[in-house]
Order: structure tokens, then sequence, then C-alpha cells
């Protein structure tokens, strides 16, 4: 066996400073098998890192099927087999930031192959280290220069799925972030047709549909509230009355039917959901007087059912949109991934609103619950349960994805599952970079939004409202 270690570690260390402290002996856990291409793998802890008979062939087969882009995030070094095709692939203007934080897999690299030429690269950058703080703060930076390579868009993320099972402990956080991101990429491809039917269907009315543009700054210095689904709704309903006339009113879809059936008519509501259960929201409300945004790929029956004034707002970096530049600057365009609840922070803010409150924004199961008492979802649920198994009920729904813990409002942590943590994320993304707006959440028992400011109390809401 040879031992290539000492090179390759002069090699790695102007990436990563922290491999210093790997040694020249292959973990215990590691084990070496020869391949028919002569070639070698290893198993970690039972898991298969490269194939068993070619790996250089795997490699390039995995550079093969990953996207062209000029930027990409990687997760997952191995052995390295597949990070010279991806140089490759990438091109010469192109940079690949490669992340591997099991110290065992990198030492075995290190020590079973010669990576020199590879880690020489000047298009390459390998990120590894034993502290999850310092970790996140590379990988962060690490994402600011893939978006300075790509232009401002979004970086093309890649997981070697062997690596990614071998993540150690010591990294919730960045494990959490890295399956939401996978998360993330997944939906479109579950939605992506859907996607597609409900756009070729809403073509015409696209065309036809006003842009957000032209609201661009139609509520400058405006307050306006923004009303999701989740549990602190509740508490927000008795007191909406004192706020009429005072801020623009907007929600989501799921809470349309909420605010209506209790006598609230919002300025405003957002959709952007493709699925069919999406026409439920609007079921009773198609000639409510709020203006709808929605997303070209919405769900068609409900917005072409809708018989109030609409208005289409393009989502960038969107697959489908890619030929069709001149419509999304003519119409305008909204950067707010994950929730309907972003497109709508995101869309207020763009019509100048200042401050905006965020009410049943909980980004968390906040009472044994995930929505509203008031909420149509309820309904379905009671079909096949009683009131007494309700809580059950949105346990098990908030289960479909991987918990998580958050930090809360009053300290301390509340549950949550990925999927809420994403929207979470990109609210918070979306706050970061508009620090001119004032963004409230008025939600005592959900998670902290960061940059965005809690208010505990109803009266803290009208009493700035009312100034």
């Amino acid at each position: 066996m040879n031992n290539f270690f000492r090179k390759n570690i002069a090699a790695l260390l102007p990436h990563s400073p922290s491999a210093g402290r790997l040694t020249g002996r292959l973990p215990d856990k590691v084990e070496v098998q020869n391949t028919p291409s002569g070639d070698v793998t290893v198993k970690y802890g039972g898991v298969l890192i490269h194939s068993s008979y070619d790996p250089v062939k795997e490699g390039r087969e995995f550079a093969r099927q990953a996207p062209s882009s000029r930027a990409v995030f990687l997760y997952g070094y191995g052995l390295g087999y597949h990070i010279p095709p991806l140089l490759e692939k990438i091109g010469p203007d192109g940079f690949l930031v490669a992340i591997e934080l099991n110290p065992d897999l990198l030492a075995s690299a290190m020590v079973l192959r010669d990576q020199t030429a590879v880690l020489s690269h000047k298009r390459l950058r390998v990120v590894f280290g034993e502290d999850e703080t310092q970790v996140a703060a590379e990988i962060a930076e690490c994402m600011s220069l893939l978006r300075q390579v790509s232009g401002g868009s979004v970086p093309e993320v890649l997981y070697h799925a062997p690596s990614l099972k071998c993540i150690p402990g010591g990294f919730e956080r960045i494990a959490n972030a890295l399956e939401i991101l996978q998360m993330e990429r997944r939906t479109p491809a579950v939605f992506g047709g859907l996607e597609g039917r409900n756009y070729d269907l809403n073509q015409d009315l696209v065309l036809d549909s006003p842009g957000v543009k032209t609201l661009r700054g139609a509520h400058k210095n405006q307050p306006a509230i923004l009303a999701s689904a989740g549990p602190s709704l509740d508490d927000a309903l008795p007191y909406l009355r004192a706020t009429a006339g005072h801020c623009v009113l907007a929600c989501v879809d799921t809470a349309l039917p909420i605010l209506t059936r209790h006598g609230f008519l919002p300025h405003y509501v957002f959709s952007l959901d493709p699925q069919d259960e999406s026409f439920a929201h609007f079921r009773d409300d198609l000639d409510c007087s709020a203006r709808l945004i929605y997303l070209p790929t919405a769900n068609a029956r409900a917005v072409r059912s809708y018989q109030g004034e609409r208005f289409v707002v393009f989502k960038e970096d969107h697959s489908l949109f890619k030929s069709h530049e001149a419509l999304m600057a003519e119409k305008g365009t909204t950067r707010a991934g994950g929730s309907v609840s972003c497109l709508g922070l995101d869309c207020l803010i763009q019509m100048g609103c200042d401050p905006i409150f965020l009410i049943g924004q909980d980004c968390a199961f906040s009472g044994n619950r995930i929505y509203s008492r008031h909420a149509p979802v309820n309904e379905h649920f009671l079909d096949s349960a009683d009131r007494a198994t309700l809580g059950r009920q949105h346990a098990g729904k908030t289960m479909e994805k991987k918990r998580v813990a958050a930090a809360g409002h009053g300290g301390g942590s509340v549950l949550t599952n990925q999927m809420m943590y994403s929207y979470m994320r990109y609210i918070e993304e979306i706050a970061a970079a508009h620090p001119e707006s004032r963004i409230y959440n008025l939600c005592s028992h959900g998670a902290r939004i960061e940059n965005v400011e809690p208010l505990g109390s109803i009266r803290e809401l009208t009493k700035t409202l009312l100034v």
C-alpha cells in the first residue's frame, strides 16, 4: 500500500489548516478494498464510499449526471475520484467547493491516493474542520464566493451520498442544513411536472395579468400585516378589528378562509402551491375583493377561478422561466424561496410597506399544533377523527419531516421540522437582505426568527399601528 500522506497534507493545508491534525495512520473504522479496476475503495462503518468495481468510472459518471454550472458546492470529498471530472466539467471560469467533515474519510484519502494534483488546482477549495462554528463561517464565505463566480445566481449543490451518510457527531446544525438543502432540491423534482402543467394552463392569464412590478412603492411607508395560518393566528384574530383602516392587511392562501369567516377582508392574498388542494383555500372566496398575487406555476384551477384582481410574479432562477427573461422583467420577480409566507413578505417589501407585522408565523409545532384551530385543514383531520385526537393528527403531520429543535422566543427551544425550519431560514434571509424594512413577528410560542423583532402582545401591535 503506497502512502501519499505527507505530500498530500502539504497540498491540503492551504485549503484547510485544521488538516494538520490528521495522522498518517488509517483509522480503525476504515476497511480498504482493492477493486478489479486496480483502484482502491473503502467502507466506513459499513458504508461503501466508492464503487467496489471501478471507482474512477463511477466518479466520471457522478460528474456526468451533475447539472452544468460554473459554481458548485459539493458535500463529500470521499477518496476524491469524482473531483477531477467535476473540475473538468465546471470549466476554466468555474469554481468547486468541496466539504468533508469526517476526519477518518479525509485521512484515508490522504493516505491511499495521490491527491497533490487536484489539491493544487486553483479552482478548488476543500473545507475541513473540527469546530462547527468555524466550519459554518467558512461555508458561508465559500457560498458568497460561489455567488460571485455565478454572477449572483444560486450555486449548484451536489451531494456525494455515501459521504453524506458519514457526517460525524458535533456537526448537527450543518448536517441539518445540508439535509434541508437536499430536501429543497427534491421539491422541484416532485412538483416539476405539476408546475409545468399549471404554467401551460396559466400562460394566457399570465400574459394578461399586470405584474407585481406595477405595485412597487404602492404602499410606501404604510404598515402591513401578513397573516399566515399558524397556531398563533388564534391569539391575533380577536384583536385584528382594532387595526382596520390603519394598515394593509395581507394573507397567505391558507389563511384566507380563516380571515373571511371572521369578517376580515384582506387587501392582498398570495398563492404559489401547484397542488390541487390549493383550490380549497379559495373555494368559498372566489369573489373576494383581495388582490391575488400568484406565481405562474400556482394551481391553475385556483388562479383561473378567482374573480378578483390578479397580479403575477415570477420566481427568479426557476428552470421553467429561463427563456422568458423579457416577460419576467416586464412583470416583476421575487427571489423569495420556501413558503408562500416568504413570497408575501418579499412582495410587501417591494410595495414599500413598513413596518410589516407577521402573525400566525410560528415556524414551529406550537401548542402541539401546526395550524390555527380555524384552519380548514382541521376539517380534513376531523373527517376521520374526533376532536380529542386532533392534536395527534397535527403531531403526525409534523413528523412527516425530520424533527429538529429551534431557538424559541422566550429562551430554550421549540420543536419544529425540517420543512418549517427551511421556511424560517428563508424569512431570515429576506429580512437580512432588507435591513431598511422593520419586520416584527407577533408570536409568543414559536421559533425565534433572526433579523425579525418579536412582539410579545397584541397591545404592542396596536400601539405601534396607532402611533
